[in-house]
């Protein structure tokens, strides 16, 4: 049976972008491609500036927001559903190219890929809201060749090693898609290696060969983002937030954030409030 990819897609323009304020944490993929003036996004502390002939992907289960932007801004974005993006690239991608795009999210397009990108999302357009026998179908196959194109550019463009995905790189995906669910809950090790079956130790190791990244940086990855996302509403308070992600005491929670922030959440929320105003 043929996935529906639930592909979205909306055009991002000076007049819109901070409306759609392009805040993502969910278990999609995305991409915006700039086809006029600049965007400044920003992931994991980092911001990027996203120009014309630009491409930005965000994986799933991260989060970006908009800092900036020009008034002449004008751009494609969208989004597709995790599994459905994850099962199109598993013959051609491994978690080493995952982790690569997840942390080095722009690249800059040729003509030639631009324009074959460009034709592919005009395509999906076309065909998305059509209803046939074959819709889905055909559908799924254009987001599929739009993926595919995707990872070429990055291919061409950095040092990503693109292999066959291994039993290794799919125990890493569940650990993800685990993650996304109850990260607000569960941050031990050895509750995710649990579930996958795995000894702590073993599932350790194979977390940090297949992405470089611990357990630990993963699962505080996930916390502090949605931490962060929470604090910098003004309706919500320090001592809620510790709440909501389970924390037992507000000062446990306020050392953990330190711990990987290097600043208390009170002072995050005092420094990022006012400029959302």
């Amino acid at each position: 049976m043929i996935e529906d990819p639930k592909i979205e897609l909306f055009d991002v323009t000076g007049e819109n972008a901070q409306a759609q304020n392009m805040l993502i944490c969910l278990e999609r993929n995305g991409f915006l491609l700039c086809r006029r003036g600049s965007i400044a996004l920003k992931i994991d502390d980092k911001t990027y500036t996203v120009k014309a002939g630009d491409l930005y992907i965000y994986t799933a289960f991260s989060q970006t927001c908009v800092e900036s932007f020009s008034d002449d801004l004008e751009g494609v974005a969208g989004s597709a559903d995790f599994d459905f993006v994850l099962a199109s690239l598993e013959s051609i991608s491994n978690t080493q190219s995952h982790v690569y795009i997840r942390f080095h999210p722009c690249v800059t397009l040729s003509p030639e890929q631009y324009n074959r990108i460009e034709e592919l999302l005009v395509s999906i357009r076309l065909r998305k809201d059509i209803v046939s026998p074959l819709s889905v179908s055909i559908v799924s196959a254009l987001v599929t060749a739009f993926c595919y194109e995707v990872v070429d550019a990055f291919i061409a463009n950095t040092p990503v090693p693109i292999m066959q995905q291994t039993r290794k790189d799919k125990i890493f995906q569940k650990f993800l898609i685990a993650l996304y669910k109850h990260y607000s809950v569960h941050r031990d090790v050895k509750y995710y290696a649990d579930l996958l079956n795995l000894t702590p130790r073993y599932f350790s190791t194979l977390i940090r060969q297949v992405s470089g990244r611990t357990p630990i940086d993963w699962i505080s990855l996930f916390v502090i983002i949605e931490a962060k996302r929470l604090l910098s509403n003004p309706n919500i308070s320090v001592k809620e937030v510790a709440n909501r992600l389970n924390f037992s005491e507000q000062s446990f929670f306020g050392r953990y954030f330190k711990q990987y922030t290097g600043y208390s959440p009170s002072d995050y929320k005092s420094q990022t409030i006012p400029k959302n105003k």
